[in-house]
């Protein structure tokens, strides 16, 4: 928690203002929304033949955006550990006959501003200097399909990672900043116990999709429902990213996680 709270510190707070998710701080209105980006990067690949699904589903909402596409769904409405239950009831159907996969690449860390669940302002560059093990994912509260288990997993690997290095980062970023207020993501950290290592950003629309084309991550069709269930790992701010497509378990997540730091802990 030190090394996470000396990476924070480390943007200048007169610029940013930027605090470790946890703290309390009044919760400010949604983002903006504007235009759309398309992806770019190349893997360098190789399988592991492990069952997982690879695809998310769904459809295009249109201009019913703002009926449709935020209701809140059902799983928002249980406490953490029916919602844990259903993400694993979900995750198990889903990934039948499906297989993740595993490429290890370099991103870009573009230098935009986005906010915390806490609504501060947070550097993502800066961010991403952080020298500890990072995990990171793209999100939507509204999401009822993929999101949901990924969210699972990231709650439920919590305490396993908190056994093998306390100081791990974990980043889930809303590709719906229009509707995921900092507010809605506290609601949405609170649904999944989610400890204060675990940072939940949302922003301008144009920051945020900034960054999911660095990843690699657009979706089909630029439409959110179809985004894919990538997971990215890193072990240090200078060591390249294991990006991991489809959907994992708990237990594969830790699995991926311990076999990346294992050269350290040697």
């Amino acid at each position: 928690m030190q090394r996470i709270r000396a990476a924070l510190s480390a943007v200048p707070a007169c610029a940013l203002g930027l605090a470790l998710v946890g703290f309390s701080a009044p919760a400010i209105a949604g983002s903006d929304h504007s235009g759309h980006t398309s992806g770019h990067g190349q893997d360098h690949a190789h399988t592991h033949d492990n069952t997982n699904a690879m695809h998310g589903h769904g459809t295009d909402h249109g201009a019913d955006h703002g009926t449709a596409d935020h209701r809140m769904p059902l799983h928002l409405g249980m406490d953490a550990a029916n919602s844990s239950q259903a993400a694993n009831d979900s995750q198990n159907g889903m990934r039948d006959g499906y297989q993740y996969k595993r490429t290890l690449n370099d991103y870009p860390m573009s230098d935009v501003i986005l906010r915390d669940s806490q609504a501060r302002k947070v550097n993502f560059a800066e961010l991403m200097k952080y020298d500890g093990p990072v995990l990171l994912n793209f999100i939507f509260t509204s999401c009822a399909t993929i999101c949901p288990v990924m969210s699972a997993t990231f709650g439920q690997t919590q305490q396993d990672l908190l056994a093998i290095d306390p100081d791990y980062l974990m980043v889930s970023i809303s590709i719906d900043p229009e509707y995921d207020t900092p507010r809605r993501l506290r609601d949405y950290a609170k649904l999944h116990d989610a400890h204060d290592n675990w940072v939940f950003l949302t922003g301008q629309f144009d920051d945020i999709f900034t960054v999911v084309r660095d990843f690699d991550a657009v979706y089909k069709g630029e439409n959110k429902m179809y985004h894919r269930p990538l997971t990215f790992l890193r072990k240090s701010g200078d060591a390249p990213w294991l990006r991991l497509e489809g959907l994992l378990t708990s237990e594969e997540l830790a699995d991926e996680y311990v076999a990346m730091l294992r050269p350290e802990m040697n």
